[in-house]
């Protein structure tokens, strides 16, 4: 049996998405008893700069330097493993891979292979304006032979208002509006939505969505649990509903 390993969570971006990302790697374990579960650390640091604000150059607060040092003291706690419940945070992947020796797990190329798998051609993007504007979804996508559908701007707006004035806030999220940019995308030729920020998430985990989405989160705790030596429960393991729209 492989070595199972310690996964190091980057967190408080923001605080909730990693409590529930915490949950997530609970519900999703095929385990039996306590013992059966994935040693994990969590080291939440909420006051680490804005990642969109700063790639929209927004921002002169450059939040890699708070990135890098989360992780550096998750590796010397012993993390062998690394994820980061925030999608925006990996349009700083390549520096941040650079940086730790520990594996850094990427949920966008993990949910882009994963798409490829069950042929879908064509996903929509529910994500923050700094993910879209860093081009990692677009670019993971394409490599992969998948059409990348983006909200036109007013649908965009929408998006950020659920992330930054809604979820963020602690308040319950539009669900009208959420189905509103759903159905824009799948208009639009998608087959899927991908929730790309922990945010959106949130909003699947607390509040009842219809089908048509792949729940990056769910993706990047399966992911983890994988590379630490975990199996996933068969039930939870993400799939793309193909076709529900």
């Amino acid at each position: 049996m492989e070595q199972r390993k310690i996964l190091g969570i980057i967190g408080g971006l923001g605080p909730m998405a990693s409590a529930q990302f915490l949950e997530l790697l609970t519900a999703m374990t095929d385990a039996a008893a306590d013992q059966d579960h994935i040693e994990t650390i969590l080291y939440s640091k909420p006051q680490t700069p804005d990642r969109t604000a700063f790639l929209l150059r927004n921002s002169t607060e450059n939040p890699l330097p708070d990135l890098i040092d989360s992780g550096k003291k998750l590796e010397r706690l012993g993390a062998q493993v690394l994820a980061i419940p925030c999608m925006t945070a990996y349009g700083f992947y390549d520096a941040l891979a650079d940086a730790f020796q520990a594996k850094l797990i990427h949920p966008i190329l993990k949910t882009a292979e994963l798409l490829k798998k069950y042929d879908v051609r064509a996903a929509g993007i529910m994500a923050t304006d700094g993910s879209l504007q860093s081009g990692i979804f677009v670019n993971a996508l394409r490599s992969n032979g998948i059409r990348p559908i983006l909200p036109d701007e007013a649908h965009q707006a929408m998006v950020m208002e659920i992330i930054y004035r809604q979820v963020k806030c602690g308040r319950p999220a539009d669900l009208g509006t959420f189905e509103a940019v759903r159905a824009h995308l799948a208009e639009s030729g998608a087959e899927i939505t991908l929730l790309g920020c922990t945010e959106l998430s949130v909003v699947k985990q607390m509040q009842p969505l219809s089908g048509g989405y792949l729940d990056m989160m769910e993706v990047l705790a399966a992911s983890a649990l994988e590379a630490c030596g975990y199996r996933v429960r068969e039930e939870r393991m993400p799939r793309p509903a193909k076709g529900d729209k």
